[in-house]
């Protein structure tokens, strides 16, 4: 995300620039932006060059007060309608369409021995939640009365009012019908991230097989 009133018009004018990102100074945050600028044609930016700024998750602020040129892991359906209602023209590059796997997914994890004991649970929670994206596709305004509820809505100031508003339709189809996602895109993602070294590998024969920490088996 960036301020559509300065410089940066495209992806490969974040070059240099200081970034806002949960994790810094670690490498993701470079690691994620420098990908976009290659992807747009500028293959001579210095991964070294960034500045890092830890704002956490306050984005709009971190862009608002100067302190950070662009933030990434911002969420479209959250702090750009956020941003907007703060008075910024705000705009973001998507990973997905500039070279980054599309990691920002809400993942369950466990571990083998407890999703073992513990499947027919699992399985519950899974169709539970298959159900609830039912609802909320099926019933918007249904989706919409409980989650005004949820945030106490109506205690809101304006601008808040305002944020939620934009939130929830944003947000409301973006709910997957199911929970399948396939090998191939944790390959690719854990080759971005070898690639991109924000994780060593001295050793390719010791990089652990998609198959032994992901499975559809509960899924459907």
């Amino acid at each position: 995300m960036f301020d559509g009133d300065g410089d940066i018009k495209r992806p490969s004018d974040m070059c240099g620039k200081t970034i806002s990102y949960p994790g810094s100074p670690g490498p993701g945050g470079p690691a994620i932006i420098n990908t976009m600028v290659k992807a747009d044609g500028k293959n001579n930016c210095n991964i070294d060059s960034y500045k890092k700024h830890n704002g956490g998750f306050f984005h709009t602020d971190a862009i608002q007060s100067g302190e950070a040129d662009v933030a990434t892991l911002i969420f479209w359906n959250f702090e750009v309608p956020e941003a907007k209602a703060k008075g910024m023209n705000a705009k973001f590059f998507s990973l997905k369409e500039w070279g980054v796997p599309d990691f920002c997914q809400l993942v369950l994890m466990t571990t083998p021995s407890h999703l073992e004991k513990r499947e027919a649970a699992f399985r519950k929670l899974v169709l539970a939640m298959r159900k609830a994206t039912g609802v909320i596709h099926q019933q918007p305004d249904l989706a919409r009365q409980y989650y005004y509820e949820h945030v106490n809505k109506s205690d809101a100031d304006e601008t808040q009012q305002s944020i939620i508003d934009a939130t929830f339709s944003a947000t409301l189809p973006a709910f997957p019908n199911d929970n399948n996602m396939s090998m191939e895109y944790y390959e690719h993602l854990m080759g971005w991230l070898i690639e991109t070294k924000q994780v060593n590998v001295e050793d390719a024969s010791k990089v652990v097989p998609v198959s032994k920490y992901w499975t559809n088996k509960i899924a459907y």
